[in-house]
């Protein structure tokens, strides 16, 4: 009888997180966007051989959101940085500008950094009046939110609607930053610029969704599976009386 009562529980509380997981997303679980490393940088390629790449810096990404305690503070920002290179460079060439996620180097020589999690060429959005870097990956998706975390400096964190929807948390309201359908643009960094009309004088702004409504749907149905379960085993005891 005991058994019983053990097992319906374990089905209902696996049914309550598999339902929180389906309604609330995927959260962007990305070393890149938490400070796992001793710098993020955005850079231009000014040097490079067999041996090492050189990038003098342009400007620095630190996460509000820390994998490790402390790791914000302990950010490097050097002026220019050589980095040992290894077959993450791939077809990198002079003038190339990248997103480098890098660590000192433990071994000789100690000057040097290596890479960490990952660098990417990054392009320039240029034909709008706000600046707004595109992160070239293997994955549409993570450039996406690459590209709007670096954009965003660092200051939010993501995750997947299970529609597809890539929003991105922002103090207490949710803006979309990719809709499969349709497509959303990147949003330029905010505090920047005013957002710009469009052909037909109109102004775009993204869009804010709260979280009352998802909050309350999860708040009745966990309710509805407790009660659910509940009746369930007080069924069966009185059954197996």
């Amino acid at each position: 009888m005991m058994n019983k009562k053990k097992k319906i529980v374990m089905i209902g509380v696996v049914l309550f997180f598999v339902f929180s997981i389906t309604a609330f997303g995927v959260d962007f679980d990305d070393n890149i966007m938490r400070n796992d490393h001793d710098a993020l940088l955005i850079g231009e390629i000014i040097s490079i051989d067999e041996r090492e790449v050189v990038i003098q810096a342009v400007d620095y990404i630190v996460s509000a959101y820390s994998l490790n305690e402390g790791a914000a503070e302990q950010q490097l920002r050097p002026e220019a940085i050589r980095i040992i290179r290894d077959e993450q460079i791939g077809d990198f060439h002079v003038g190339d500008h990248v997103l480098a996620s890098l660590n000192q180097n433990d071994g000789d020589p100690s000057d040097l950094f290596v890479i960490a999690w990952g660098i990417y060429r990054i392009d320039l959005v240029d034909e709008l009046d706000w600046q707004v870097w595109y992160v070239e990956t293997d994955d549409m998706l993570r450039s996406i939110v690459l590209s709007d975390f670096v954009n965003q400096e660092g200051r939010y964190t993501y995750s997947m609607r299970e529609d597809g929807t890539i929003v991105r948390h922002q103090e207490d309201v949710e803006i979309v930053i990719y809709d499969p359908d349709p497509s959303t643009e990147i949003q330029p960094r905010e505090g920047d610029d005013e957002a710009q009309p469009d052909d037909d004088g109109e102004v775009d702004r993204p869009e804010e969704l709260s979280n009352t409504p998802m909050l309350i749907t999860i708040g009745i149905t966990s309710a509805v599976l407790v009660a659910v379960i509940i009746w369930f085993a007080t069924r069966n005891l009185r059954a197996n009386k």
